[in-house]
């Protein structure tokens, strides 16, 4: 079975190879930012286009599972292989576009990490949130209010913004 560690490498190398960017979001992002580690069993990716990965994981022997709407295309592949889940998430709102610009080092920023993880508001997504704060590193906090108003979880932040 692959370590989370390869099946990252290979997931980027796959992309990669149809030109297409993949950034890290999710726990593994969170990890990067997180003042002490946790356990997760999954790679979350955020990708502009999703053209042509189905068939380029299956070639690579994963298996794919495509999560759309009703009559729409996919936004999200779920693709298993000898390894962790890959979920490979198509970046359709400004946010998440934006996000993906503001990316550093084929991650998510840690204030996108926050606030994906506000959305999220799950027990280990709090985890998440308090563990990136408690290392008093320097974010644009503006910016997480800002997006904090725009999808409906400013409550949330306040709750467990410091001070």
């Amino acid at each position: 079975m692959q370590s989370l560690e390869d099946s990252l490498a290979d997931a980027r190398e796959i992309l990669a190879g149809l030109s297409i960017e993949a950034v890290v979001i999710g726990a593994v992002a969170a990890l990067r930012y997180r003042a002490s580690a946790r356990a997760t069993s999954d790679i979350d990716l955020l990708v502009e286009s999703i053209e042509g990965v189905r068939e380029a994981f299956e070639q690579r022997g994963y298996k794919v599972e495509e999560i759309a709407d009703p009559g729409g295309i996919p936004f999200l592949l779920a693709a298993q292989g000898d390894g962790v889940r890959i979920d490979i998430m198509l970046a359709e709102t400004e946010y998440q576009v934006g996000a993906l610009r503001r990316a550093q080092d084929g991650f998510l920023s840690p204030e996108d990490v926050i606030v994906h993880k506000l959305v999220a508001w799950r027990p280990r997504d709090r985890d998440d949130i308090e563990s990136i704060l408690s290392t008093k590193e320097s974010m644009d906090v503006a910016y997480i209010e800002q997006w904090a108003r725009e999808w409906g979880v400013s409550d949330r932040w306040t709750e467990i913004k410091p001070g």
